[in-house]
């Protein structure tokens, strides 16, 4: 039984011996402070003005308090530990914890080593990667759009006849200062392909030209401007149409009918102008017409279902087996 006592005992000094070397040391940052365990935050803050003054550097020049520097320090710390609400708190836990030694490292090394950067820093700094990322995105695609027209024959084509005609496919021997091999002339004329294609083929939607008015950090600069912009079309569509009962001009009807197919701007500006006019053609502003478009999709849909052989199977299945039941047994 002693020797427990005397094993636990020299435990517990080894433990308070480790611990002397983070915080206030081997003192209590309330004695290095001279006030008591549960001293406000004003009391605190009066102690430490008063010690500051009395051991601050600029005020023992002459050396007549040798050890002033490192007094002040110590005074800094434990003012800096108990001001704080969260940090005195686990200095606290600590005093009556002392046992869990590593706990106290991690914890106060963390606080003392973590960055303390600014939150509206970070948004800043993730709004611009994800710009990044989004730019970079744009580009992939567009690239990706360009090298699927390039690999089409009829696109092809049309670029090849196109750099035939404008003497494009030519190469000035100045320009390389010497003579090229195959591969790089074959390499020349898929580079010249690529920029006619990207020069006179229209390619919209998502996959159009990269734009940094699609990232995130332009749409957030300008949405003060989308939503006045916005509240100003809505609200001239109201008058317009709703109250004054005009008849729709050639761009809202063209907004309607992107509308009710379900196309967004980027997805109907891909559209080629044949399919524009097209559905423009429909007239789908008109109520009734709509309706009547509708119910003739709905009517394709049930038909090419009726048609699917793995709904003639299931049909088939149910009508031989009935329709299936789950069992929460089974589950």
């Amino acid at each position: 039984m002693f020797r427990n006592f005397v094993l636990l005992l020299c435990l517990s000094v080894s433990v308070f011996g480790q611990l002397d070397s983070i915080y206030c040391g081997k003192q209590t940052c309330f004695d290095v402070l001279g006030v008591s365990r549960d001293a406000d935050t004003p009391t605190i803050q009066k102690a430490y003005r008063a010690l500051a003054k009395k051991y601050h550097p600029d005020r023992h020049k002459n050396g007549d308090e040798p050890q002033s520097d490192e007094k002040f320090r110590l005074i800094a710390t434990a003012y800096e530990v108990l001001r704080d609400p969260e940090q005195r708190q686990e200095y606290e836990y600590m005093l009556d914890n002392p046992d869990q030694m590593y706990y106290h490292y991690y914890r106060y090394y963390k606080r003392r080593y973590s960055p303390k950067v600014d939150v509206r820093i970070v948004f800043v700094i993730l709004i611009i990667v994800l710009s990044t990322i989004q730019y970079v995105s744009q580009r992939t695609k567009h690239s990706q759009a360009l090298s699927y027209l390039v690999r089409d024959p009829k696109y092809r084509n049309q670029a090849k006849e196109k750099a035939i005609a404008t003497k494009r496919f030519h190469i000035e021997r100045q320009k390389f200062g010497r003579r090229l091999n195959r591969d790089e002339v074959k390499a020349h004329e898929e580079e010249v392909i690529r920029t006619i294609i990207a020069e006179n083929f229209d390619v919209r939607g998502d996959c159009g030209p990269p734009s940094v008015r699609n990232t995130l950090v332009v749409q957030l600069i300008c949405l003060p401007y989308y939503i006045i912009t916005y509240t100003y079309w809505a609200l001239r569509w109201i008058f317009l149409f709703k109250i004054l009962g005009h008849s729709y001009g050639p761009e809202e009807k063209e907004y309607i009918t992107s509308w009710r197919l379900g196309f967004n701007q980027k997805r109907w500006e891909s559209l080629d102008e044949e399919k524009k006019a097209y559905f423009n053609s429909l007239e789908l502003w008109n109520n009734e017409k709509f309706k009547a478009y509708t119910e003739k999709k709905a009517e394709e849909a049930r038909i090419r279902l009726a048609e699917d052989t793995n709904q003639k199977r299931y049909r088939r299945y149910v009508k031989r087996n009935g329709p299936p039941t789950v069992d929460l047994d089974d589950l």
